[in-house]
């Protein structure tokens, strides 16, 4: 199992404006400048290779204070030309949003900026909040047809020297991409995002590999992770890879600091998920291929309404994301290993109004004295 971080750029504080903002009405400045924030996250990234993780992982959302990461392959080229041994991973790309040659030269160009022997984790996903949508200019309804669209064209840059596509939505006739790629690894071996039912199933018919988010229970996980290989050997794909689950990640000295800490900043990351989704508004999950997202079998985010949200998330976070002191930090981990057999677990440890400081210092807690506990699942990598 290899360890990665995860960064969010969360600017919790600037919803109530932002909101305001978007209803026409007459708002001041950010309470907290964007600026502050980028700057405090750049910060807590450049320590992930001293502290001794071994990759970093990097998001994508656009137009709302949410996770200020709108091109995670742009935040992936500062970090590998800032180290020398760590790998980086997308948590992931959404793939609609994205022009498919333009995805494919910044893929193999971060290859080139990382070198021979650090890998390129290439997860990527199909959206869901309309915001996203609206800001590229991109129709929900076609994000079906549009991720695999881009897909595929994106593996043929990366397998074939010259290639053609014709399709719905994008045309070529022999085009390249270069500089050529270092290797085509990131697209044999893709990793899939999904939080509903269609999407696991069309994930694994494909042959991506699982890649997890906080927002499902550790048993919905399990028993998607069977069925998720069953239908990959049924389509001829054999077993996935382990799982790179996504975990909220806050360790202090005491059990009482960890718990009054995040009473605070779960919340405000279940609350910040409900305002950036829109849950409980027409615009949560109302277009084609999305569904599934209307019912809490789908989505796993409760009933629909935001209350219900806010209580599942929170309680999904508190069972299962890894907290508390490093002895219970290491347990958990141990927990989820033996559970799932990750290839690798992200530890994000910064969200909400999380003073940096204080990431900063669950950070260096966690490697001084987690990393050493739970040494023997990173030596049978």
């Amino acid at each position: 199992m290899k360890l990665g971080m995860g960064f969010l750029f969360q600017n919790y504080t600037d919803w109530e404006r932002f909101e305001a903002l978007e209803r026409g009405e007459e708002v001041g400045p950010p309470q907290k400048p964007d600026a502050e924030i980028m700057a405090e996250q750049f910060a807590l990234a450049d320590l992930v290779e001293p502290l001794g993780w071994d990759s970093i992982w990097a998001f994508e959302q656009h137009a709302q204070p949410y996770l200020m990461q709108p091109n995670p392959l742009a935040f992936l080229m500062r970090a590998a030309a800032r180290t020398k041994k760590i790998d980086v991973g997308t948590m992931l790309v959404v793939l609609p949003w994205w022009n498919p040659i333009r995805l494919a030269e910044d893929l193999a160009y971060l290859q080139h900026v990382l070198g021979p022997g650090r890998e390129i984790y290439f997860g990527v996903g199909r959206g869901l909040a309309r915001r996203n949508f609206k800001s590229m200019g991109i129709d929900p309804d076609e994000a079906r047809g549009r991720f695999n669209e881009v897909f595929e064209i994106v593996k043929k840059a990366f397998t074939e020297e010259m290639f053609s596509y014709e399709g719905e939505y994008y045309s070529y006739k022999d085009v390249s991409i270069r500089p050529a790629p270092l290797s085509p690894n990131p697209l044999l071996n893709p990793l899939g995002g999904y939080t509903s039912e269609p999407s696991l199933i069309e994930l694994a018919k494909r042959g991506f590999h699982p890649l997890t988010t906080p927002n499902k229970t550790r048993e919905s996980y399990e028993e998607e992770m069977g069925r998720f290989n069953a239908i990959r050997i049924e389509n001829g794909h054999g077993p996935a890879n382990g799982p790179v689950l996504q975990v909220m990640t806050f360790c202090a000295e005491s059990e009482a600091e960890a718990k009054e800490a995040c009473e605070q900043w779960f919340y405000e990351n279940a609350n910040a998920t409900n305002h950036a989704y829109e849950i409980g508004t027409e615009n949560f999950g109302s277009a084609k291929g999305f569904e599934a997202y209307k019912s809490a079998e789908g989505s796993d985010f409760g009933d629909g309404t935001p209350e219900s949200t806010i209580q599942t998330l929170l309680t999904k976070f508190f069972r299962d994301a890894v907290w508390g002191t490093p002895q219970m930090c290491a347990e958990r981990i141990i927990e989820l290993e033996e559970q799932f057999g990750l290839s690798q677990l992200v530890n994000v440890t910064s969200f909400g109004t999380m003073p940096a400081e204080r990431s900063e210092k669950s950070m260096r807690l966690f490697a001084e004295q987690v990393m050493p506990k739970i040494q023997h699942l990173r030596d049978e990598n």
